[in-house]
């Protein structure tokens, strides 16, 4: 499918509609296999209004930062056009369009709010100059789903009226909530730790890195050996093609260096650093390292992540009562070592010759190491490789949308713990949100009370660790940290 972003020239100067359209751009230039091309109209002489697209330059207009960051991603090509192609699709950023192709639809988003409609939305004279990213990326994310529902899955055809989401509330809304700040003013994140930064992790630190107000050090941490690789490009939002490789924590803090956020990467485990954060936010995707870092019991914890075109947040805890990273996610079976090399002796020399050829070790190696079982370079590659056969994963959906709106989600929770806010004001027990993408106005995009696992381990009232849990929570709580 061809699609045509249309920037309202009359609105194009704010910033909310700014980080509107570039993660519009950047979602749809990921979308290789279901976009085909994207033409983008939009006035070329228009001033970046704050941080906007982490892979172009700053000082280069809106315009042209769009098509550069595109480019930086190299995978659906994205085009300046001077008019929508007749018979396409359009994507309309803005809020004061006059004369819009039939059948266009309206991504607008602003402050916490983001939403789409078959009709402009102007903004609201309270959150005009609002320099926040939260609602915008919802809104673009929302805009991305429709695209691929028409192309991917055309029977569950997205609604044709208006709908949104509300990021301060955490509900469906088509206008934001009253009462939610425009602005954020020396929001310190001091004292957090980022583990996981992949799809959600690396939108997490986009979308903080966009939203002026915030300081302080962070830690991110990933261990992942490949680095980035082609396919993270089709849904990590800030990562390039010429950061192919590169460590995804120290590339995304590279990406993400100018702003009074101070980044400290490293290239392992969170477990493996032996710190205890303040706030612990989890963007790791397997239950195994979910648990790993609830054994760390950190006094408050965040989480995000996806399933097929799922995205959910969870505020964890309270502790005992509300849900833990371990609840509801057992950690995945794990095959031993010694049953693994069995299996390849009972499959002969046809299976060492395709255990080879999977690793890319001589027959020899793979003979001796089956005969010895010696740890090094190449037992790990040969267990690596058997456990990729062993355990399958299973089909899913990876799709940048539903990241995007995951990240986004926590880096909103992220803020709103920090002010001391709730995750629903009308409902301030609830501890999840969740949104898919199927159907967008359901009734199970909401929140949530999540009540503890009966059947986990990690926060069981007979585990030693709980009350260690506890005093911790409470004593942040009583010196007034997050």
């Amino acid at each position: 499918m061809a699609v045509a972003v249309v920037v309202d020239p009359r609105t194009a100067h704010l910033a909310g509609l700014q980080h509107t359209a570039w993660m519009l751009i950047n979602l749809l230039a990921r979308a290789a296999g279901v976009v085909r091309s994207v033409q983008l109209v939009c006035p070329p002489d228009v001033p970046l209004a704050s941080r906007i697209v982490p892979l172009a330059p700053r000082d280069v207009p809106l315009r042209q930062a769009l098509i550069e960051g595109a480019r930086a991603i190299g995978a659906v090509p994205v085009s300046p056009a001077s008019a929508a192609a007749p018979g396409q699709p359009v994507l309309v950023v803005g809020s004061a369009y006059g004369a819009a192709p039939s059948g266009a639809r309206f991504v607008t988003g602003y402050g916490w709010w983001g939403g789409i409609s078959s009709h402009p939305s102007p903004v609201p004279e309270a959150y005009a100059a609002s320099l926040l990213p939260f609602g915008p990326y919802l809104a673009a994310a929302l805009a991305a789903a429709e695209v691929f529902l028409a192309v991917r899955l055309p029977w569950y055809a997205a609604p044709s009226g208006a709908y949104g989401w509300d990021c301060w509330k955490q509900t469906m809304s088509c206008a934001p909530a009253p009462g939610a700040p425009a602005e954020l003013a020396e929001v310190d994140l001091s004292g957090m730790a980022l583990a996981g930064v992949g799809a959600v992790g690396s939108t997490w630190v986009h979308a903080l890195w966009a939203a002026p107000g915030l300081t302080g050090t962070v830690i991110l941490a990933d261990a992942d050996s490949k680095g980035i690789t082609l396919t993270n490009l089709n849904r990590c939002t800030p990562f390039g093609r010429r950061h192919l490789g590169r460590p995804k924590a120290e590339c995304a803090a590279h990406v993400a260096a100018d702003c009074d956020i101070v980044w400290r990467p490293h290239h392992t485990r969170f477990e493996h650093l032996g710190i205890t954060p303040g706030l612990l936010v989890s963007a790791v995707d397997t239950n195994r390292a979910r648990a790993e870092l609830q054994n760390r019991y950190p006094p408050r914890m965040l989480s995000a992540s996806t399933l097929d075109l799922r995205a959910e947040a969870l505020r964890v805890g309270p502790p005992g009562t509300g849900a833990c990273l371990r609840c509801y996610n057992p950690p995945e079976a794990l095959t031993g070592d010694d049953e693994l090399r069995a299996r390849v002796r009972a499959g002969g020399a046809s299976a060492v010759r395709t255990l080879a050829a999977e690793a890319g070790v001589p027959q020899a190696e793979v003979r001796r190491w089956l005969e010895r079982g010696e740890c090094g370079e190449v037992g790990t590659r040969l267990l690596r490789s058997l456990r990729r056969q062993a355990e399958p994963a299973q089909p899913r959906f990876a799709v940048g949308f539903t990241s995007a709106a995951a990240g986004t989600l926590l880096a909103a929770e992220t803020v709103k713990t920090l002010l001391k806010q709730p995750l629903r004001q009308t409902a301030p027990h609830h501890n999840n949100v969740t949104f898919q993408f199927l159907n967008p106005t359901a009734r199970v995009n909401a929140t949530s009370s999540l009540a503890r696992d009966p059947q986990c381990p990690a926060c069981a009232p007979t585990h030693p660790a709980l009350g260690t849990w506890q005093r911790r929570a409470a004593d942040a709580s009583a010196h007034g940290r997050p």
